[in-house]
C-alpha cells in the first residue's frame, strides 16, 4: 500500500476530543495494553498530527503521528499499528513467522503465502483461534520484531481445512516502505524470539529426537510472492495441527522410565516404526502414485478448477512425494498420466474434460467421495520432500517449467496419395520433413527424372506435373528445392507436441503460436491481450498472476469465444507489458520466437522512444 508515492492531502494536529477517541479505539482493538501503555502511545501533552494520505492505488488513509512517528493508520474502520509501534509492543497482534529471504519480496510488493510460514514447536494451535480480516504482523526467523503488517485472508479453521496452502496475509505496510521513510527510518531492531511460548508441556513423552523432527518439518514451508504485486504459488506440505486427544498428559510426565518408551507421540512427529511403515506401503509405485494423488486432491481449491493436467502433475502431485522417494509413471502400471488420471475419473475422484485433441483439464473434484474422506482422515502426516532452504524458481507455477518439444510434420494429403502410396503410405500417414523430402527422391530415382544435363533439375513426369503444377503453368522442369517447396505445399501440416512426463501428441494443423496484442479502450488506456498459452501447458491464471507481480497492474483471465468446444482462454493485462511478457515467454519459458506472434511490438516501442 505505500511502496509507491502517495499524495499528501492534509497534515493537522487532532483537538483533545480526537485524541480521546484514538485511544478509545486503540484500547478496543488491543485490549492486551495496559493503562500505562495507552498513555506511552497517546500521551496527553505530546504533539500528535493526522496526516491524509492518497495512495497510489486511490485509497484516502488517515495516518497518525507521535512526534513526526508514524504509529498507527486506519483502513476500513480498523486502528492498524506501523512497524514503529510494532517494535515497543509486538505481542499486541496475531503473528506470523517467515523465513528472512522472504522479506525481499515483501518490498516489492509481496504477500505472505502460507506455505512460508514457519510453524512454531506445537504447531498450528499456537494461533490460537482467529477470523479472517483479523490484523496481523509478519516477522522473520530469529527476530521478534515484525516487518510488515496486514489482515488474515484465512480464519484459524482454514489454515488446517486448505492444507496451509494459498495467500494467507494481505501486507498493508512494510519495513522500508515509503510510510516507514516518513518516520525517524531507525533500522531493524534484534528482538530474541519467545521459544517458550510454542512449547507445550507434553512431559517425557517428547524426546529430542521429536523435537528435531517437528523442527525440521516446521522449516519446510517457505513464502512465495502473491498478489496486488505477489507471486505465484508453490505446492509445498504443511504439518497438520497437534493431537490435544491426550487425556492424562500429566500422568505421561509422571510415568516410569520403561513407560516413557511406550508414549505416543504427538502428532505433529512419526515414530521411526510408522516411517518404516509408511516407506514400506509406497515401495510400490502405483502405491506411491496413488498416494501423492490423494494427497494433492486435500491441497486443492474450487477456484484453481480447471487446471492443465500437466500442470497438476508438475505443480500439485509432485511436490506431496514422500522425502526420498521419486515419482515416474512409467514405472507404474498405468505407464502414462492420462490413463492413470482416466481411472481416478472412473473411481469418481475427478472430472477430467478434453479442451482439444492432446489438452486435458481436471474440472471438479469430489470431494465427499469416500475414499477421499478416509484417505483424509487416515493419512500419514509428514509427505513433504523439501527439507533446504528455500529456492525460487523463475517459473510462474513454483515448478521448473519444461519447454514442451515441438517437431512440425506432414500428413499426406489425397492429392499426393499418388505419390506416398508406392511408399506404403496411406492417406494421412504422417511423415516427418526428412521423411517428405525422401520419398521424393526416391521417387524420382526410381523414375530415372533427374535431369541429364543438370543434376540440380528435376524432369516432371505426368504424375507429378498433375500434381504439382497448375493448369495456367507451363512448367517441366524443377530444380530440388523448387520440387520439395511444391510438395510440402500440397501436404497437409500437423504437429507432434511432447510434454514432460507424457507421451507424445500428434495434431492437425500447424500449432498455433502465442499471440501478443496492444489495444486501446477507453480513455487512452492500452491494454495488453495473450493468448493460446494452454497449447504450449502454460496455465493462463498462473501466468496472469506472475505479470500482476512484476508489473503491478490488475489482471484477468477470460474465456474466449469461437466454434470451438474450448477456443481457451485470454489473459488481459492493464497497460501495455509486451516487453514484460515476452521477457517472460522467452527467458523464463523458454518459449522459441517463431512461436509468439506480436514481438515486432517491441521495435516499434523502441522507435517511439
Amino acid at each position: 500500500m505505500f511502496l509507491k508515492n502517495f499524495r499528501v492531502k492534509s497534515n493537522t494536529a487532532i483537538r483533545g476530543s480526537d485524541r480521546r477517541k484514538l485511544r478509545s479505539d486503540i484500547s478496543k482493538a488491543f485490549p492486551g495494553l495496559s493503562q500505562d501503555d495507552l498513555q506511552e502511545l497517546i500521551p496527553n501533552k505530546e504533539e500528535i498530527t493526522v496526516m491524509k494520505v492518497l495512495t497510489h492505488s486511490g485509497l484516502n488513509i488517515p495516518v497518525y503521528f507521535l512526534n513526526g512517528e508514524p504509529m498507527f493508520f486506519e483502513m476500513d474502520r480498523q486502528v492498524i499499528p506501523s512497524v514503529y509501534t510494532l517494535w515497543k509492543f509486538p505481542e499486541i497482534l496475531l503473528s506470523f513467522t517467515t523465513w528472512p529471504v522472504v522479506f525481499d519480496k515483501f518490498k516489492r510488493g509481496a504477500d505472505l503465502m502460507l506455505p512460508g510460514v514457519v510453524l512454531p514447536s506445537n504447531g498450528l494451535s499456537s494461533f490460537g483461534q482467529f477470523e479472517k480480516g483479523t490484523i496481523c504482523s509478519v516477522c522473520l526467523k530469529g527476530n521478534r520484531a515484525p516487518v510488515a503488517v496486514g489482515i488474515t485472508l484465512v480464519s484459524s479453521r482454514d489454515l488446517l481445512e486448505d492444507g496451509m496452502r494459498g495467500k494467507g496475509v494481505l501486507i498493508y505496510h512494510v519495513y522500508t516502505d515509503l510510510l516507514w521513510a516518513q518516520g525517524s527510518k531507525i533500522p531493524l531492531p534484534q528482538l530474541a524470539e519467545l521459544e517458550d511460548q510454542f512449547v507445550v508441556d507434553e512431559g517425557p513423552s517428547v524426546n529430542a529426537a521429536e523435537e528435531n523432527n517437528a523442527h525440521k518439518n516446521s522449516e519446510t514451508d517457505y513464502g512465495e510472492e502473491s498478489s496486488t504485486e505477489a507471486s505465484e504459488e508453490r505446492n509445498v506440505d504443511c504439518p497438520e495441527e497437534q493431537n490435544d486427544n491426550d487425556p492424562n498428559p500429566q500422568e505421561r510426565a509422571t510415568s516410569t522410565a520403561d513407560e516413557k518408551d511406550e508414549t505416543p507421540v504427538v502428532e505433529e512427529t512419526i515414530s521411526e516404526e510408522g516411517a518404516n511403515c509408511q516407506e514400506s506401503q509406497l515401495d510400490n509405485m502405483d502405491d506411491l502414485l496413488e498416494y501423492c494423488f490423494f494427497c494433492s486432491l486435500l491441497r486443492m481449491k474450487k477456484i484453481e478448477f480447471p487446471v492443465l493436467t500437466g500442470t497438476f502433475f508438475r505443480s500439485y502431485l509432485l511436490p506431496c512425494r514422500p522425502e526420498g522417494k521419486t515419482v515416474d509413471i512409467k514405472k507404474s502400471s498405468y505407464k502414462k498420466l492420462s490413463k492413470f488420471l482416466h481411472c481416478m475419473q472412473e473411481r469418481g475422484l475427478i472430472t477430467v474434460q478434453e479442451a482439444s485433441k492432446g489438452v486435458d483439464h481436471i474440472t471438479a473434484i469430489a470431494w465427499d467421495h469416500p475414499e477421499l474422506k478416509e484417505f483424509k482422515l487416515n493419512r500419514p502426516l509428514l509427505e513433504t520432500v523439501t527439507t533446504s532452504p528455500p529456492q525460487y524458481t523463475t517459473s510462474s507455477s513454483g515448478q521448473a517449467y519444461q519447454t514442451p518439444h515441438i517437431v512440425e510434420l506432414f500428413s499426406v494429403s489425397a492429392a499426393l496419395l499418388p505419390l506416398c502410396s508406392e511408399f506404403g503410405y496411406n492417406k494421412g500417414s504422417v511423415l516427418s520433413p526428412a521423411d517428405v523430402r525422401l520419398v521424393v527422391t526416391n521417387y524420382v530415382k526410381s523414375h530415372e527424372l533427374m535431369s541429364a544435363e543438370s543434376k540440380r533439375m528435376v524432369t516432371l513426369d505426368p504424375t507429378l506435373t498433375k500434381m504439382l503444377i497448375n493448369k495456367n503453368e507451363n512448367v517441366e522442369i524443377l530444380a530440388w528445392d523448387q520440387l520439395f517447396e511444391r510438395v510440402f505445399s500440397k501436404m497437409n501440416k500437423c504437429h507432434q507436441i511432447t510434454f514432460q512426463g507424457q507421451d507424445p501428441v500428434i495434431r492437425k494443423g500447424k500449432i498455433e503460436a502465442i499471440e501478443i496484442k496492444v489495444e486501446q479502450r477507453t480513455g487512452n488506456k492500452k491494454v495488453t491481450l495473450i493468448r493460446n498459452l494452454e497449447s504450449y501447458g502454460i496455465e493462463p491464471q498462473e501466468f496472469a498472476h506472475k505479470i500482476q507481480i512484476k508489473a503491478a497492474c490488475s489482471t484477468a483471465v477470460t474465456q474466449l469465444l469461437g466454434k470451438n468446444i474450448n477456443p481457451g482462454m485470454q489473459i488481459l493485462a492493464q497497460g501495455n507489458q509486451v516487453a514484460l511478457v515476452a521477457n517472460f515467454l522467452l527467458d523464463d519459458y523458454r518459449i522459441p520466437k517463431k512461436y509468439i506472434n506480436g514481438l515486432d511490438l517491441l521495435k516499434s516501442n523502441k522507435k517511439k522512444k
